[in-house]
């Protein structure tokens, strides 16, 4: 029997199955180490570094997600943290990618503009760069 973070006990009987169960201990396995983190850092002094679960918990998660479907690119870059981890790859390892990504995130800043004028000095400005 396990104590899972919605609070609710799960025992062998009335589990939802083996999938809804590995998802509550991974989901259980992430709020601890985040309790943990947050304990151990001091909110002023917190890193804003991504850090990956260990490997065996990454393993475990790739493969439930590549069985489902949930590996591809379009589903990934689409979700924050993919899109933020895929960010952090182009700019530091992938120095032919610097210049697009900066780019892109260009791009979004002009979607988020509202009034015709500014989307106009934005787009001047972007044609410069």
């Amino acid at each position: 029997t396990t104590l899972v973070r919605s609070g609710c006990w799960r025992g062998a009987e009335g589990t939802p199955g083996k999938m809804a169960d590995l998802e509550a201990v991974l989901a259980d396995v992430s709020y601890l180490m985040a309790m943990e983190k947050s304990k151990s850092t001091p909110a002023a002094r917190a890193s804003k570094k991504i850090v990956l679960p260990e490997p065996s918990i990454r393993s475990v998660m790739q493969k439930y997600l590549e069985d489902r479907g949930e590996l591809t690119f379009e589903k990934i870059f689409n979700q924050k943290i993919g899109y933020l981890l895929f960010k952090e790859f182009c700019l530091n390892y992938v120095e032919e990618a610097k210049p697009l990504v900066e780019f892109y995130e260009e791009i979004r800043k002009f979607e988020k503009l509202d009034s015709q004028e500014e989307r106009y000095g934005r787009n001047r400005e972007i044609g410069r760069a």
